[in-house]
């Protein structure tokens, strides 16, 4: 087949390598253009033109995939199949229309949950116990298209957005490989889905990363889990931003402040532990800071950090004023 691959992060590398290595290059790579990057916001290649120059695949970076000139480009290739894994930009229906069979995308949930931007990030943030990959056939609707296969997983109860996404992108380039395998039988089976049960992941907003003392100390995991490694989960204390890389539920749980400690106050520290790390007072239960990093610091332990901050139990978390 005459594949044309569309694709940016790098959760789209693997189903990418993989396609090379099944001897299924594609005849055309398409991905983002390059974007500042960093603390010195260099200039630098999305992941997938980076794979695509190491594979010696063509690669070309449009900035509206739907322009005039891409779709006669697109023409040119007479592609069979696209296959699209996150690109981040939605195809208009007269692309969509080029390739023989279609266009195929490798989506990051079991859909219909989590349609959308952020499957990953929705899934840890909704306590999700299991996702996985799912190729559907692309329509103009956002994720909307019938489903050709779908892979699922477990999520662990410990795993943060990028170790879920590692192993969901190893999951996509296995189940892209099964669908094209399936296609190449003849097989181009559509399942339509039932848009009652479908739920949105839209972009993660600005601000959503910082944390409060008065989330529920489980909501306030879910947060890091989620948020980890980008864009991050942190506080907003007087000295700077301490961003919290790992959490766990403390030992009052989800309990009112008020109800359990009433002597305790929303962010008080409670325990220092050399294994658990630092442990504070939430308005409802408390929570374990594992490992965080202070702003313009190398991540550390939660321990590590209350003891460089002298932070000790009957001490208080300095939060920025006005900080919730």
């Amino acid at each position: 087949m005459r594949l044309v691959y569309y694709g940016t992060p790098a959760l789209a590398v693997p189903p990418l390598q993989r396609l090379v290595k099944d001897g299924r290059a594609p005849r055309l790579v398409v991905t983002q253009r390059d974007r500042p990057k960093g603390r010195g916001l260099k200039t630098g290649a999305s992941p997938v033109r980076a794979a695509a120059d190491s594979l010696a695949l063509t690669v070309v970076t449009p900035a509206r995939a739907g322009a005039p000139e891409e779709l006669d480009r697109l023409r040119a290739v007479e592609p069979d199949l696209i296959v699209l894994v996150a690109y981040g930009q939605i195809l208009p229906r007269e692309l969509l229309e080029i390739p023989r069979l279609g266009a195929l995308n490798v989506h990051f949930s079991l859909l219909p949950r989590h349609r959308g931007a952020s499957p990953i990030q929705a899934a840890l943030l909704a306590g999700d116990r299991e996702t996985g990959v799912t190729s559907m056939w692309m329509t103009e609707g956002l994720d909307e298209g019938p489903t050709f296969l779908a892979l699922s997983t477990p999520i662990g109860e410990e795993e943060d957005a990028g170790e879920l996404g590692a192993r969901l992108a190893a999951l996509g380039a296995q189940c892209l490989a099964m669908s094209l395998d399936r296609i190449e039988r003849g097989d181009t089976t559509r399942t339509a889905q039932d848009s009652s049960r479908a739920t949105y992941a839209p972009k993660i907003p600005p601000g959503a990363g910082r944390l409060s003392l008065e989330l529920p100390a489980e909501e306030a995991v879910r947060r890091v889990r989620a948020l980890t490694p980008e864009p991050g989960a942190y506080f907003e204390l007087s000295r700077g931003r301490l961003l919290v890389t790992a959490a766990a539920p403390g030992g009052m749980g989800n309990s009112p402040l008020h109800a359990s400690a009433p002597a305790v106050a929303p962010g008080d520290v409670l325990a220092v532990d050399s294994a658990q790390g630092l442990e504070i007072a939430l308005s409802r239960g408390s929570l374990w800071l594992r490992r965080v990093r202070p702003s313009g610091r190398s991540g550390m332990s939660g321990s590590e950090y209350a003891n460089g901050a002298r932070l000790k139990p009957g001490d208080r978390l300095s939060l920025l004023p006005g900080a919730p």
